[in-house]
């Protein structure tokens, strides 16, 4: 691995498992040794009080929800923004003004260390506030402090003129979920009962494509779709990720081109798609809701072809119904299809002629 140049901006990025992480913590450890300190990564929980206070002259207890993971060394600070739920900026901006006080006390002219670094995870997942917040800070501390990150898309302007950017590809793995397949656990769990085998994000929109692929579309989809909205609600699947990946899986089915071309026009029109965005909290039930419900109505069977699909053969094999001017020509009914117990109709020789009517003489009337 190429050492990237100490003392910039960077972000790393590529795809989810792509080893982002590794590469930024492998940096690290090469900027400690190149200044001749020893790397050890600590991992504890960082007061974070969620309203913004300070939280350190507080008598009181802070909550349990508040206390945020971070890592830390002699060189950076770490915070992971997919866990700071939808109140980033104010995380965010409690962690700038601590890490901003006294950043230069121990610091001398003649150190050879006068840069800190500050790290996040998974920037892509920041909201716009927070981007101006981290903007503001490199203005005002570029001299002695650097920001490095790791995202799934591009950065923002506000921090691409700031940062260079470092692709790191996945070649088609995704570590991370290796990573738990391979835990001796998951293992022996799954030994015993393959009901305990994990289920990825893919397989399963994967499989809600196939049912969408195979089937009309009815009221009762609206529901059905409200449930799944709700499902990625409650594991808290943000929208810019949850997006990316029902969009990302529909190159895994067979769509006809004027169904990849109705998806495509869809997913082109879906706002707040990229990093860096914020969208409002009422807004987000809504956007997933009209989104999923646009691409059920794009995958679904044509209307001639749902039609057809419902029959079955004996059904198809039945000639089609007679025409009215058939049974007009035909008034004794012959070629008309039977139903079940009726007798077959009389043919022309089995009728009785009508004696016809006598005709009337001329002649005087008495």
């Amino acid at each position: 691995m190429s050492q990237a140049p100490l003392g910039l901006s960077i972000c790393w990025r590529g795809p989810p498992g792509s080893g982002k992480r590794y590469a930024l913590q492998q940096q690290l450890s090469m900027w400690a040794k190149s200044i001749g300190q020893l790397y050890v990564l600590k991992r504890q929980l960082w007061n974070a009080p969620s309203q913004g206070g300070e939280g350190d002259d507080d008598d009181e207890e802070p909550a349990e929800k508040d206390h945020l993971p971070m890592e830390m060394s002699v060189l950076h600070w770490g915070f992971d923004c997919a866990r700071m739920s939808l109140q980033d900026k104010k995380y965010v901006k409690v962690i700038l003004d601590r890490f901003g006080r006294g950043s230069q006390v121990l610091s001398s002219a003649s150190s050879t260390n006068t840069q800190r670094c500050l790290v996040f995870y998974h920037a892509h997942l920041l909201s716009s506030e927070s981007i101006i917040y981290l903007q503001a800070f490199l203005e005002e501390n570029y001299k002695d402090s650097v920001l490095w990150l790791t995202s799934e898309y591009p950065l923002p302007p506000r921090l691409a003129d700031w940062c260079i950017e470092l692709p790191v590809p996945n070649h088609g793995r995704d570590r991370s979920l290796e990573k738990l397949l391979s835990n001796p656990t998951y293992v022996s769990l799954t030994a015993a009962n393959m009901q305990c085998a994990i289920r990825t994000p893919d397989e399963d929109i994967v499989d809600i494509y196939k049912v969408w692929m195979n089937t009309e579309p009815k009221l009762s989809d609206v529901k059905k779709i409200r449930d799944i909205v709700y499902g990625l609600l409650h594991r808290n699947v943000r929208w810019t990720d949850g997006f990316h990946m029902w969009m990302f899986n529909l190159d895994k089915l067979p769509l006809t081109p004027a169904q990849k071309k109705a998806c495509a026009t869809i997913c082109i029109q879906q706002p707040f798609t990229g990093s860096g965005q914020t969208v409002p909290s009422y807004r987000i039930p809504v956007l997933w809701e009209h989104y999923l419900i646009r691409l059920r109505n794009a995958l679904a069977l044509p209307k001639k072809e749902s039609m057809l699909k419902g029959r079955s053969a004996d059904e198809l094999a039945l000639p089609p119904p007679p025409k009215i001017a058939e049974m007009i020509n035909d008034p004794i009914g012959a070629s008309l299809p039977l139903r079940g117990g009726e007798q077959t109709p009389p043919t022309s020789g089995d009728l009785v002629k009508a004696p016809a009517a006598p005709k009337k003489r001329k002649g005087k009337s008495s």
